[in-house]
Protein backbone atom coordinates (compact mmCIF):
# COMPACT_ATOMS: atom_id res chain seq x y z
CA UNK A 1 0.00 0.00 0.00
CA UNK A 2 1.05 3.63 -0.63
CA UNK A 3 2.29 5.30 2.14
CA UNK A 4 -0.28 7.93 3.87
CA UNK A 5 1.47 10.69 1.99
CA UNK A 6 -0.73 10.08 -0.48
CA UNK A 7 -3.96 8.48 -1.35
CA UNK A 8 -4.95 6.14 -3.90
CA UNK A 9 -8.01 5.01 -5.07
CA UNK A 10 -8.51 2.13 -7.82
CA UNK A 11 -11.03 3.20 -10.50
CA UNK A 12 -10.50 1.52 -13.44
CA UNK A 13 -6.95 1.42 -12.86
CA UNK A 14 -4.74 3.46 -10.24
CA UNK A 15 -4.72 7.14 -10.13
CA UNK A 16 -3.59 10.10 -8.59
CA UNK A 17 -6.51 11.76 -5.84
CA UNK A 18 -5.88 14.77 -4.67
CA UNK A 19 -8.71 17.12 -3.06
CA UNK A 20 -10.96 14.77 -3.90
CA UNK A 21 -10.60 15.14 -7.45
CA UNK A 22 -9.32 11.77 -9.37
CA UNK A 23 -6.81 12.77 -12.29
CA UNK A 24 -7.45 11.14 -15.84
CA UNK A 25 -4.85 9.45 -16.53
CA UNK A 26 -4.98 5.63 -15.08
CA UNK A 27 -2.11 3.49 -14.21
CA UNK A 28 -1.81 -0.53 -13.69
CA UNK A 29 0.35 0.43 -10.65
CA UNK A 30 1.27 2.73 -8.06
CA UNK A 31 4.07 1.79 -5.52
CA UNK A 32 5.84 3.50 -2.38
CA UNK A 33 7.42 6.72 -2.51
CA UNK A 34 10.74 7.34 -2.67
CA UNK A 35 12.08 10.53 -2.22
CA UNK A 36 9.11 12.07 -3.22
CA UNK A 37 8.58 9.92 -6.54
CA UNK A 38 6.52 7.16 -7.08
CA UNK A 39 7.16 4.26 -9.49
CA UNK A 40 4.00 4.10 -11.75
CA UNK A 41 3.42 1.11 -14.49
CA UNK A 42 1.39 1.27 -17.93
CA UNK A 43 1.10 -1.83 -20.35
CA UNK A 44 4.23 -3.08 -19.09
CA UNK A 45 6.74 0.07 -18.79
CA UNK A 46 7.95 1.75 -15.70
CA UNK A 47 8.03 5.54 -14.71
CA UNK A 48 8.26 8.10 -11.81
CA UNK A 49 5.88 10.82 -10.94
CA UNK A 50 5.83 13.65 -8.00
CA UNK A 51 3.21 14.24 -5.41
CA UNK A 52 1.23 16.07 -8.06
CA UNK A 53 0.98 12.89 -10.24
CA UNK A 54 2.94 14.66 -12.86
CA UNK A 55 6.15 12.07 -14.69
CA UNK A 56 8.98 13.14 -13.91
CA UNK A 57 10.46 10.18 -15.13
CA UNK A 58 8.89 9.11 -18.51
CA UNK A 59 7.38 5.53 -18.39
CA UNK A 60 9.65 3.72 -20.47
CA UNK A 61 11.80 1.44 -18.44
CA UNK A 62 11.56 -2.20 -17.62
CA UNK A 63 9.62 -3.38 -14.45
CA UNK A 64 12.45 -4.98 -12.81
CA UNK A 65 12.12 -1.83 -10.32
CA UNK A 66 12.99 -2.14 -6.42
CA UNK A 67 12.70 0.10 -3.75
CA UNK A 68 16.81 -0.75 -3.01
CA UNK A 69 17.64 -0.04 -6.80
CA UNK A 70 18.49 3.46 -5.94
CA UNK A 71 21.79 5.01 -4.34
CA UNK A 72 22.44 8.85 -2.76
CA UNK A 73 25.56 10.85 -3.73
CA UNK A 74 25.29 13.91 -1.82
CA UNK A 75 21.96 15.68 -2.29
CA UNK A 76 22.03 13.57 -5.76
CA UNK A 77 19.11 11.00 -5.78
CA UNK A 78 20.14 7.78 -8.63
CA UNK A 79 17.74 5.61 -10.13
CA UNK A 80 19.08 1.98 -10.99
CA UNK A 81 16.80 1.46 -14.40
CA UNK A 82 16.62 -1.10 -17.05
CA UNK A 83 15.55 -0.17 -20.76
CA UNK A 84 15.83 -2.84 -23.55
CA UNK A 85 17.30 -5.04 -21.38
CA UNK A 86 20.39 -2.73 -20.43
CA UNK A 87 21.21 -0.99 -17.44
CA UNK A 88 21.79 2.77 -16.44
CA UNK A 89 21.77 5.48 -14.00
CA UNK A 90 18.46 8.17 -13.98
CA UNK A 91 19.05 11.56 -11.88
CA UNK A 92 16.09 12.36 -9.46
CA UNK A 93 14.66 15.14 -11.88
CA UNK A 94 14.98 12.63 -14.78
CA UNK A 95 17.94 12.85 -16.45
CA UNK A 96 19.88 10.35 -17.58
CA UNK A 97 23.52 10.07 -15.36
CA UNK A 98 24.94 7.16 -16.96
CA UNK A 99 23.48 5.93 -20.27
CA UNK A 100 22.03 2.14 -20.85
CA UNK A 101 24.58 0.70 -22.50
CA UNK A 102 25.62 -2.15 -19.33
CA UNK A 103 24.64 -5.57 -18.48
CA UNK A 104 24.68 -5.19 -15.36
CA UNK A 105 25.19 -2.15 -12.42
CA UNK A 106 26.27 -3.13 -8.93
CA UNK A 107 24.78 -0.51 -6.43
CA UNK A 108 26.25 -1.66 -3.44
CA UNK A 109 30.09 -1.85 -4.64
CA UNK A 110 29.72 2.34 -5.12
CA UNK A 111 32.24 3.57 -3.60
CA UNK A 112 34.18 6.99 -4.10
CA UNK A 113 31.84 8.17 -7.22
CA UNK A 114 32.84 4.99 -8.58
CA UNK A 115 30.44 2.06 -9.35
CA UNK A 116 31.09 -1.16 -11.19
CA UNK A 117 29.36 -1.99 -14.72
CA UNK A 118 29.54 -4.85 -16.76
CA UNK A 119 29.96 -5.36 -21.01
CA UNK A 120 29.97 -9.54 -21.67
CA UNK A 121 30.68 -10.65 -18.27
CA UNK A 122 33.22 -8.46 -18.43
CA UNK A 123 33.68 -5.49 -15.22
CA UNK A 124 34.90 -2.42 -14.62
CA UNK A 125 34.06 0.98 -13.57
CA UNK A 126 31.84 4.40 -14.26
CA UNK A 127 32.00 8.04 -12.54
CA UNK A 128 28.74 8.52 -11.69
CA UNK A 129 29.92 12.05 -11.56
CA UNK A 130 30.62 12.20 -15.17
CA UNK A 131 28.84 9.30 -16.67
CA UNK A 132 31.94 8.37 -18.12
CA UNK A 133 33.52 5.00 -18.30
CA UNK A 134 36.76 5.47 -15.67
CA UNK A 135 38.16 2.00 -16.27
CA UNK A 136 37.47 -0.45 -19.11
CA UNK A 137 35.44 -3.70 -18.17
CA UNK A 138 37.92 -6.09 -18.89
CA UNK A 139 37.92 -7.82 -14.99
CA UNK A 140 35.79 -11.37 -13.92
CA UNK A 141 35.20 -9.44 -10.79
CA UNK A 142 36.16 -6.75 -8.77
CA UNK A 143 35.58 -5.21 -5.53
CA UNK A 144 34.70 -1.46 -4.28
CA UNK A 145 37.14 1.72 -3.90
CA UNK A 146 38.78 2.29 -0.68
CA UNK A 147 41.28 4.53 -0.43
CA UNK A 148 41.99 5.48 -4.09
CA UNK A 149 42.15 1.04 -4.77
CA UNK A 150 39.82 -1.77 -5.53
CA UNK A 151 40.68 -5.35 -5.86
CA UNK A 152 40.10 -7.05 -9.35
CA UNK A 153 39.82 -10.44 -10.58
CA UNK A 154 41.08 -12.29 -14.01
CA UNK A 155 40.91 -16.68 -14.04
CA UNK A 156 40.21 -16.56 -10.33
CA UNK A 157 43.27 -14.60 -9.04
CA UNK A 158 43.21 -11.31 -7.79
CA UNK A 159 44.93 -8.30 -7.99
CA UNK A 160 44.51 -4.49 -7.18
CA UNK A 161 44.14 -1.51 -9.59
CA UNK A 162 44.40 2.37 -9.03
CA UNK A 163 41.54 4.62 -8.84
CA UNK A 164 42.83 5.97 -12.47
CA UNK A 165 43.24 1.94 -13.52
CA UNK A 166 46.67 1.58 -13.06
CA UNK A 167 47.43 -2.49 -12.63
CA UNK A 168 49.35 -1.49 -8.68
CA UNK A 169 49.70 -5.39 -7.80
CA UNK A 170 49.51 -8.21 -10.59
CA UNK A 171 46.74 -10.36 -10.78
CA UNK A 172 48.51 -13.64 -9.05
CA UNK A 173 46.93 -13.98 -5.37
CA UNK A 174 44.56 -15.79 -4.28
CA UNK A 175 41.98 -13.26 -1.90
CA UNK A 176 41.05 -10.23 -3.00
CA UNK A 177 42.91 -7.75 -0.76
CA UNK A 178 43.42 -4.03 0.60
CA UNK A 179 45.90 -1.55 1.79
CA UNK A 180 45.66 -1.11 5.85
CA UNK A 181 47.59 2.15 6.73
CA UNK A 182 50.86 1.83 3.74
CA UNK A 183 50.78 -2.45 3.28
CA UNK A 184 48.45 -5.29 2.06
CA UNK A 185 48.55 -8.83 2.89
CA UNK A 186 48.24 -10.59 -0.05
CA UNK A 187 48.66 -14.93 -0.52
CA UNK A 188 50.26 -16.48 -4.01
CA UNK A 189 50.34 -19.69 -4.33
CA UNK A 190 48.85 -22.23 -2.60
CA UNK A 191 45.11 -23.57 -2.44
CA UNK A 192 41.94 -21.18 -1.26
CA UNK A 193 38.74 -23.33 0.28
CA UNK A 194 35.43 -21.55 1.48
CA UNK A 195 34.07 -23.18 4.32
CA UNK A 196 30.67 -22.29 6.12
CA UNK A 197 29.76 -19.32 7.19
CA UNK A 198 32.14 -17.89 4.12
CA UNK A 199 35.18 -18.56 6.27
CA UNK A 200 38.87 -19.15 3.95
CA UNK A 201 41.26 -21.41 4.61
CA UNK A 202 44.35 -21.47 2.60
CA UNK A 203 46.97 -23.87 2.55
CA UNK A 204 50.44 -24.59 0.85
CA UNK A 205 50.75 -20.31 0.51
CA UNK A 206 53.28 -18.17 0.10
CA UNK A 207 52.24 -14.93 2.80
CA UNK A 208 53.48 -11.55 1.37
CA UNK A 209 53.41 -7.98 2.35
CA UNK A 210 53.15 -6.01 -0.46
CA UNK A 211 53.41 -1.93 -0.76
CA UNK A 212 51.25 0.38 -2.93
CA UNK A 213 53.85 0.98 -5.51
CA UNK A 214 53.25 -3.36 -5.54
CA UNK A 215 56.69 -4.65 -4.30
CA UNK A 216 56.90 -7.10 -1.99
CA UNK A 217 58.52 -6.42 1.23
CA UNK A 218 58.06 -9.79 2.55
CA UNK A 219 57.83 -12.98 1.25
CA UNK A 220 57.90 -16.81 1.98
CA UNK A 221 55.73 -16.55 5.23
CA UNK A 222 52.95 -19.23 6.21
CA UNK A 223 51.01 -16.40 7.84
CA UNK A 224 51.28 -12.34 8.17
CA UNK A 225 49.04 -10.94 11.09
CA UNK A 226 48.50 -7.03 11.35
CA UNK A 227 48.69 -5.84 15.13
CA UNK A 228 48.83 -1.53 14.60
CA UNK A 229 49.64 1.09 12.69
CA UNK A 230 51.76 -0.98 9.15
CA UNK A 231 53.11 -3.53 12.29
CA UNK A 232 52.53 -7.05 11.90
CA UNK A 233 53.21 -10.20 13.48
CA UNK A 234 55.20 -13.04 10.97
CA UNK A 235 54.88 -16.72 10.93
CA UNK A 236 56.97 -19.02 9.12
CA UNK A 237 57.79 -22.29 9.18
CA UNK A 238 61.29 -23.96 9.92
CA UNK A 239 62.03 -27.76 9.04
CA UNK A 240 58.57 -28.04 8.07
CA UNK A 241 57.56 -28.32 11.68
CA UNK A 242 58.52 -25.37 14.07
CA UNK A 243 56.48 -21.79 13.77
CA UNK A 244 58.22 -18.97 14.50
CA UNK A 245 56.49 -15.37 15.40
CA UNK A 246 58.48 -12.23 14.77
CA UNK A 247 56.89 -8.40 15.39
CA UNK A 248 57.83 -5.97 12.39
CA UNK A 249 57.06 -2.50 12.13
CA UNK A 250 57.24 -0.60 8.75
CA UNK A 251 57.66 3.20 8.97
CA UNK A 252 57.22 4.61 5.29
CA UNK A 253 59.32 7.84 4.28
CA UNK A 254 59.99 9.04 0.65
CA UNK A 255 62.74 7.90 -0.09
CA UNK A 256 63.00 4.89 2.08
CA UNK A 257 61.08 2.08 4.76
CA UNK A 258 63.04 1.97 8.51
CA UNK A 259 61.88 -1.65 9.67
CA UNK A 260 62.07 -2.62 13.60
CA UNK A 261 62.43 -6.06 13.82
CA UNK A 262 61.60 -7.50 17.68
CA UNK A 263 62.46 -10.33 16.97
CA UNK A 264 61.00 -13.67 17.65
CA UNK A 265 57.57 -14.75 19.76
CA UNK A 266 55.46 -17.79 19.86
CA UNK A 267 52.45 -15.85 20.07
CA UNK A 268 51.17 -12.68 21.26
CA UNK A 269 49.55 -9.23 20.62
CA UNK A 270 50.89 -5.50 20.37
CA UNK A 271 49.12 -3.82 23.03
CA UNK A 272 47.70 -0.27 23.21
CA UNK A 273 50.94 1.08 24.82
CA UNK A 274 53.31 0.02 22.79
CA UNK A 275 54.65 -3.36 24.99
CA UNK A 276 54.10 -7.11 23.60
CA UNK A 277 51.92 -9.52 25.36
CA UNK A 278 50.50 -13.00 24.92
CA UNK A 279 47.60 -12.01 26.54
CA UNK A 280 44.38 -11.04 24.82
CA UNK A 281 44.70 -7.47 25.52
CA UNK A 282 41.23 -5.87 25.91
CA UNK A 283 40.61 -1.98 26.12
CA UNK A 284 37.37 -1.77 28.21
CA UNK A 285 36.72 1.84 28.03
CA UNK A 286 37.17 1.99 24.18
CA UNK A 287 35.37 -1.49 23.46
CA UNK A 288 38.06 -2.70 21.36
CA UNK A 289 40.47 -5.17 21.65
CA UNK A 290 44.34 -4.04 21.08
CA UNK A 291 44.89 -5.87 17.67
CA UNK A 292 42.38 -3.75 16.04
CA UNK A 293 43.40 -0.84 18.26
CA UNK A 294 44.57 1.72 14.75
CA UNK A 295 47.12 3.51 17.32
CA UNK A 296 48.92 0.43 18.51
CA UNK A 297 52.50 0.10 17.45
CA UNK A 298 55.65 -1.27 18.69
CA UNK A 299 58.18 0.98 20.49
CA UNK A 300 60.70 -1.16 22.35
CA UNK A 301 63.92 -2.28 21.33
CA UNK A 302 64.68 -4.82 18.89
CA UNK A 303 67.29 -3.97 15.88
CA UNK A 304 66.29 -1.25 13.36
CA UNK A 305 67.17 -1.48 9.44
CA UNK A 306 66.27 0.06 6.31
CA UNK A 307 64.91 -0.71 3.25
CA UNK A 308 64.37 0.50 -0.52
CA UNK A 309 60.52 0.23 -1.89
CA UNK A 310 61.74 -2.89 -3.15
CA UNK A 311 62.62 -4.70 -0.41
CA UNK A 312 66.05 -4.40 -0.83
CA UNK A 313 68.46 -3.44 2.42
CA UNK A 314 70.21 0.26 1.94
CA UNK A 315 72.29 2.49 4.26
CA UNK A 316 71.62 5.53 5.28
CA UNK A 317 74.13 8.11 7.41
CA UNK A 318 73.64 6.73 10.75
CA UNK A 319 72.72 10.21 12.29
CA UNK A 320 69.64 10.50 9.99
CA UNK A 321 68.61 7.00 11.37
CA UNK A 322 69.14 7.94 15.04
CA UNK A 323 67.37 11.25 14.22
CA UNK A 324 64.31 9.13 13.09
CA UNK A 325 64.63 6.88 16.26
CA UNK A 326 64.48 9.50 18.58
CA UNK A 327 61.61 11.24 17.10
CA UNK A 328 59.68 8.36 17.44
CA UNK A 329 60.86 6.81 20.76
CA UNK A 330 60.18 10.39 21.98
Amino acid sequence: MASNEKNFDVVRRYHFRKNGVVDSQGYDWIGEARYGLYPVELDGKLGFADNNGKIVIPVIYNTEYHINNTIQIGNEEFFNLRKNGLYGLVRHDGTVAVDFCFEGIHLDKLSEGLIPVSINRKWGFVNVKTGKTQIKPEYDEVGPFRGGFAPVCLNHKWGMISSNGILVLEVKYLLESYFEDDFAIVFEGGICRRGPWNSVKISESNCKLVDKKGYELVSGCSWINKTGVNTFTISKMVDNSRKVEMVKQFLPFSDYIVVIDNGKYESGYITTDGRFSRRFIYDAELGIDSIHYPNARYLGGGTWSVIDYTGKEITIPESELQKIKESLLA
